[in-house]
């Protein structure tokens, strides 16, 4: 069936590519034979269109119920106007502030980084579109290689870590749409990293009207979570 790539995020050395079904609207993951992630140079592109067969992975661990394993693919066409059709199509999950993602279940550390507890509250699902309804500015960490968004939200943090593939900008307007996801469990079991231990919100990229959102990345390097 066609499936629309709307997002592609760093996993280390790897690509974590997210599709919509176009005949359905249903989100999934990607996944090779074997639940492996997508090769970091992976030929997948944002706004590209495949016909793809798939399976749905053998064990599903929530939040992330949206893994499938890809068996075949070929390349059909491309969408260049992706804020256009997720607008039309009225797959927009959220629109309101950050604290109502993801069911409105996300902590935020003392730096402002979202997560969902793996004791908490739990999402029905770990990828969505938000239509934020203010402005993000960029924060860049560790000589540029780390980058946030933060969503002004007063003297109490509020940020999104973004490990997407796009050129970063500035700012992202008020209005435009978002696609977030929530990390695997981090940090991992023996990490030597004192954090909450839960599913942190990412950021994957946007989509602005009119604009080709498959941009090349700008070379900055995200091998985990900044925090």
């Amino acid at each position: 069936m066609e499936v629309l790539i709307v997002a592609k995020t760093h996993m280390s050395s790897m690509a974590c590519v997210g599709g919509l079904v176009l005949s359905n609207n249903q989100f999934i993951r990607l996944l090779n034979p074997g639940n492996y992630n997508q090769p970091g140079d992976t030929d997948l592109k944002v706004g590209d269109v495949h016909d793809i067969n798939f399976v749905i992975r053998d064990q599903l661990f929530p939040p992330h119920i949206e893994d499938v394993i890809v068996q075949s693919r070929t390349f059909t066409r491309r969408i260049e106007n992706l804020a256009k059709l997720l607008t039309e199509r009225g797959i927009i999950n959220w629109i309101g502030h950050i604290d109502e993602l993801f069911g409105g279940n996300l902590h935020w550390t003392a730096s402002g980084t979202g997560y969902i507890s793996q004791e908490g509250n739990m999402s029905n699902q770990s990828v969505g579109f938000w239509k934020t309804p203010k402005k993000l500015i960029k924060v860049a960490f560790d000589n540029g290689n780390k980058v946030r968004y933060r969503f002004p939200n007063g003297t109490s943090y509020r940020n999104i870590s973004y490990v997407g593939y796009q050129e970063t900008i500035p700012e992202i307007p008020e209005g435009t749409i978002i696609r977030v996801s929530l990390s695997r469990l981090f940090p991992r079991d023996g990490a030597n990293i004192v954090t909450p231990k839960g599913y942190y919100l990412q950021m994957s990229g946007w989509y602005i009207e009119g604009q080709n959102n498959g941009a090349i990345h700008n070379g900055y390097v995200i091998d985990d979570l900044p925090f």
